[in-house]
């Protein structure tokens, strides 16, 4: 059962409770639940000993989940030496959790709407964002598995608000929010009384992501957060998440970066980095980008 927004509004960090007429105006905004497949998936792969057969067979019961694992399972991100054939072989070689990841990936794609000109690169950038966070995590202490599942929820609130607001045009919004010195968010607030972090951070929390990555959804363009408090895990997931992105950014020929600007010298202040590893971390993953096309 799909559950509204109203219903799942509580008490993340740094969110107030809604006043009335934002309640209303989000009323008929709705969380896609987690599929049953993705639910018998986690359970299965919660036993001590999960079975390679009941996994296959819960993949293979959705023939365009189990094309999309495979053909995922061999891009040029996993550098396999060969060529996997079947869902059984990439359970076996890329391992249960790279195969879940994959999976959430291919189920977000289904529940989101992200049809249309205006969003027909979201999908190319959560990608992109959500192999880099997981290739670079290691370097800079993160766990590789947690960043590439926020680098994947990161803006999945975009596509729900897109598909909410016409009037005004959150399409629109998204234009003014890329190049405007207000933080995103603000512009997004301003025009709509709420944003795609607020979104983003209840769907995660609603398909049972940890709550650090549900509060790097919904801080990742505050940038202010990472002057507060010893290093976390929510620090280095924000900090992390914009540097892929500004590395996105100059592989499509973006080199003007509003958030990059706002956020660049505490990002790398957090994960201890300078502009020329970054520059390095550019040319690896520009490569794989390139390769993947």
């Amino acid at each position: 059962m799909q559950s509204t927004i109203e219903s799942q509004l509580g008490s993340d960090k740094r969110e107030t409770a809604p006043s009335p007429t934002l309640r209303d105006m989000l009323k008929d905004i709705t969380i896609p639940p987690r599929p049953s497949s993705l639910v018998d998936l986690k359970l299965e792969l919660e036993r001590a000993e999960p079975r390679i057969d009941r996994l296959v067979a819960i993949v293979n019961s959705d023939v365009a989940m189990s094309a999309a694992l495979l053909k995922l399972a061999n891009s040029p991100w996993l550098g396999m030496s060969r060529r996997i054939g079947n869902v059984s072989e990439a359970f076996n070689i890329i391992g249960f959790k790279r195969c879940e990841h994959i999976l959430t990936e291919i189920a977000l794609r289904k529940v989101l709407p992200t049809d249309g000109p205006a969003l027909f690169r979201f999908w190319d950038v959560s990608s992109k964002r959500s192999q880099a966070m997981g290739m670079l995590a290691h370097r800079v202490g993160v766990d590789p598995e947690t960043a590439q599942t926020m680098g994947l929820f990161a803006d999945v609130g975009i596509p729900l608000l897109a598909q909410r607001f016409t009037q005004p045009s959150y399409v629109e919004t998204l234009v003014e929010a890329n190049r405007s010195e207000l933080a995103f968010t603000q512009v997004e607030q301003e025009r709509h009384a709420t944003d795609h972090t607020v979104i983003g951070s209840l769907l995660a929390r609603s398909w049972g992501l940890t709550q650090d990555i549900a509060n790097a959804v919904k801080l990742h363009h505050d940038y202010d957060y990472l002057k507060e408090g010893a290093t976390s895990v929510v620090h280095e997931l924000i900090a992390l998440c914009l540097v892929v992105e500004h590395i996105i950014q100059r592989f499509q020929g973006l080199n003007n970066h509003a958030e990059w600007a706002k956020g660049a010298e505490l990002a790398m202040q957090t994960l201890a980095i300078s502009r020329s590893d970054i520059d390095n971390w550019a040319d690896e993953l520009h490569e794989r980008f390139a390769g993947d096309q």
